[in-house]
């Protein structure tokens, strides 16, 4: 069992989440995986090399299912490694832009309920 991953917030007050993402990868990017969920102007680092997809990987190994068996969601640019390692992959239509732009499909937002719109057709019997 791998160690449990600690995480670090950061906040700058004036600078906007990706204007602060692309100063954190600079300095960062060669000892933590630096990102963030939100636009409140917060950047997160955690571990090097640990993500989404690299849970979502092992997730699925340990099942038997392959990366094209595998269907991603997101919405904000801590979810961008899943659908560059998912078979296909969704962001909500109010999707951060990087997002938007690495995603396969886009579906209603998040508001409309477009996740579960996406899951309901593909899974029409609840299976």
């Amino acid at each position: 069992m791998e160690p449990p991953g600690p995480q670090l917030v950061g906040r700058q007050p004036h600078l906007s989440a990706d204007e602060l993402l692309a100063l954190a990868a600079l300095e960062l990017a060669d000892l933590v995986t630096v990102y963030h969920s939100n636009g409140e102007r917060l950047v997160e680092a955690i571990a090097a090399g640990v993500s989404k997809a690299h849970a979502l990987r092992h997730f699925a190994a340990d099942r038997g299912i392959t990366a094209v068996e595998t269907m991603a969601f997101g919405d904000m640019p801590n979810d961008l490694p899943m659908p560059a390692w998912a078979g296909t992959s969704y962001a909500v239509a109010n999707a951060h832009p990087s997002v938007l732009d690495a995603v396969t499909h886009v579906t209603l937002s998040n508001d409309q309920d477009g996740v579960a719109q996406v899951i309901e057709r593909h899974f029409p019997e609840g299976r």
